[in-house]
């Protein structure tokens, strides 16, 4: 569930963030050198692994379907002005927030309020806190709590069809 989690956060990252977005696209253009590892796969067995793949596309394909979120996101929208993408956008958040609401419970991992100054002990736990900005002191940290984080404390997801093809987000639509 690690590279599944990751590539979640990952994925909502680059969506929030032009920066974010374009440092990801330069480093997908740029092949590592040598002497650079290149990315590492896990030791999980083979079964997991395709399992793993399996929900997370599954997520992308609940998206598609109640906010066609892949096409939004696949779609030029350069021609279109920021009104009618304004309005496009109201109508995938509707229905990914559905899909979010739906299939997971969604709780943030601090309770306060961004903004706000925090302590943080000497044995945080660094899986659930990013520290950002100078980083060079010792425990215990204090700051500014930028962003609350999320923890899922549930996922639901319906069950998905055996004979289904496990990779096909949405399958092609041919009218006649």
């Amino acid at each position: 569930m690690g590279r599944f989690r990751t590539a979640w956060q990952a994925f909502w990252a680059i969506l929030r963030s032009d920066d974010t977005c374009r440092r990801w696209q330069d480093m997908e253009k740029t092949p590592a050198r040598d002497g650079e590892d290149a990315p590492v796969e896990t030791d999980t067995p083979e079964g997991d692994s395709e399992a793993a793949r399996g929900e997370a596309v599954y997520t992308l394909v609940m998206l598609q379907r109640e906010g066609r979120l892949i096409d939004f996101l696949l779609e030029n929208i350069d021609a279109y002005s920021d009104a009618q993408v304004g309005a496009a956008a109201r109508q995938i958040h509707a229905g990914c927030a559905n899909v979010l609401q739906q299939c997971f419970e969604v709780v943030p991992i601090r309770e306060e309020s961004e903004g706000s100054r925090v302590e943080l002990p000497d044995d945080f736990d660094p899986r659930h806190i990013r520290l950002t900005g100078r980083t060079d002191t010792e425990p215990p940290f204090a700051g500014v709590l930028r962003h609350r984080g999320w923890r899922a404390t549930k996922v639901d997801f319906p069950r998905r069809h055996a004979l289904l093809d496990a990779s096909v987000i949405c399958p092609a639509e041919i009218e006649m």
